[in-house]
């Protein structure tokens, strides 16, 4: 018994496992496989397929770019723009499908039965729904009630954002878009530019902090305050240096000044434009300005010289926001009455008649097209020369080519006048 004793004590305190707790953990990673649904000698797999969408004020809709995973799996899917996520080899048995995205809660549904070659579709094809953490939610439902154009109801949701959550990443986007409310959809330009210095105070490392600033500009400038306007864009122009929105400051620098009748520094202002800001949109219209601040200070030589400049250096280009309508006709229309100013008849008929041969459908920017107004000031131009019988021909092509317009009517009435002084041939 005594040797027994020592036999037994000498295999308890040996080293490693015993043979007993060997054979435990064997069983009991077998039974794990078994309850995982893998063994490794027979893999018996399928997948599964769903849509994710999230939830928002106007119901739910396709959610892209959320992280789809599921145990038993090491693939994962990205849903496309329809919500829509497919993973395969899914090792069989009820899993657990886990979907994440950044600023939404995360979403896990229990038992996904895994069928073995079989795809699953989830809740049979209708969309899992998942909710965005509280001040997402509020942003988002904000923008889309600025998307339907209900500006009250994302004015209000806007401001809710501010009020609960406001260190929100999303906060300074909130106030962004009160500004931008305010002043493009309900006019209150004061408000706006509040809001907008309120962006610029709270959150001056926002990426729209120079958009607020441009935006304080632009409510100077409607309401008529053309010199805190021009401080306005100077700051933007000066505290942004990188910012895109410098050459649209620049523009409007120029702008205000010609407002203020002061056309000499409005001509330094826009030129400005062209000079430092070369590949900029606002270069063509810059130009045109300048010919139009020589034409308003009456330096009507020089003007003509600049309208040219406007036609010879960006015929295709047009006006900013207005990708149709050119700018060169207006330029030409310029340059015929600039001669016309000058008493210069003979060099405006030709002038008047480019807008049009060159730009039949030109307009202005209330709409209104250019080439009845040039046809008529043709024929008034050959009522100066004396050449009555030119001129009615030229009153005639109003009437024949733009009926209907106010240039018909006057037409009318200036052949009634001059009919006379033209003998019948």
């Amino acid at each position: 018994m005594l040797s027994l004793n020592k036999k037994f004590q000498k295999i308890k305190n040996a080293k490693g496992p015993s043979i007993v707790t060997v054979i435990f953990l064997i069983l009991l990673s077998f039974s794990l496989l078994l309850l995982n649904g893998c063994i490794f000698s027979l893999p018996s797999k399928g997948s599964v397929e769903g849509y994710i969408y999230e939830d928002t004020i106007i119901g739910p809709r396709p959610l892209e770019g959320a992280l789809v995973s599921i145990t038993a799996s090491s693939n994962t899917a990205i849903t496309d723009e329809e919500g829509y996520f497919r993973i395969d080899e899914v090792c069989i048995g009820a899993r657990t499908l886990t979907i994440t995205k950044e600023g939404y809660i995360t979403c896990r549904i229990l038992a996904v039965v895994i069928k073995e070659n079989e795809t699953t579709l989830v809740y049979d094809g209708n969309p899992i729904v998942i909710s965005p953490q509280d001040d997402k939610y509020l942003f988002d439902s904000g923008i889309i009630y600025y998307n339907f154009e209900y500006y009250n109801d994302a004015l209000t949701t806007f401001q809710q954002l501010l009020s609960d959550f406001p260190d929100s990443p999303y906060a300074d986007d909130a106030q962004y878009y009160i500004g931008y409310i305010n002043e493009n959809n309900f006019h209150y330009y004061i408000q706006a530019l509040l809001e907008y210095q309120a962006l610029i105070d709270n959150y001056p490392d926002s990426p729209y902090a120079d958009d607020a600033q441009l935006g304080i500009g632009n409510c100077y400038y409607i309401t008529y305050d053309y010199s805190h306007a021009i401080g306005a864009y100077q700051k933007l122009i000066d505290d942004y240096p990188q910012t895109s929105l410098a050459p649209c400051a620049q523009y409007y620098i120029g702008h205000s000044y010609r407002k203020l009748f002061n056309y000499e520094q409005a001509i330094i202002e826009y030129s400005k434009v062209i000079d430092n800001y070369p590949e900029s949109d606002y270069v063509p219209p810059a130009q045109y300005y300048i010919a139009y601040s020589y034409y308003k200070d009456e330096d009507y030589s020089q003007a003509i010289l600049e309208f040219q400049l406007t036609i010879d250096n960006y015929p295709d280009s047009t006006w900013p926001g207005e990708s149709e309508r050119l700018i060169a006709p207006c330029a030409q229309y310029w340059i015929g009455w600039c001669h016309e100013t000058l008493e210069q008849w003979e060099e405006a008929i030709p002038a008047y008649q480019s807008v049009i041969d060159n730009y039949p459908g030109s307009t202005w920017s209330d709409g209104d097209e250019i080439p009845p107004r040039a046809q008529f000031r043709i024929g008034w131009c050959y009522e100066q020369l004396e050449r009555w019988c030119e001129a009615i021909d030229a009153y005639q092509l109003v009437i024949d080519n733009y009926p209907g317009t106010s240039w018909s009517t006057l037409a009318e009435e200036r052949i009634t006048t001059i009919s006379g002084n033209c003998p019948a041939s």
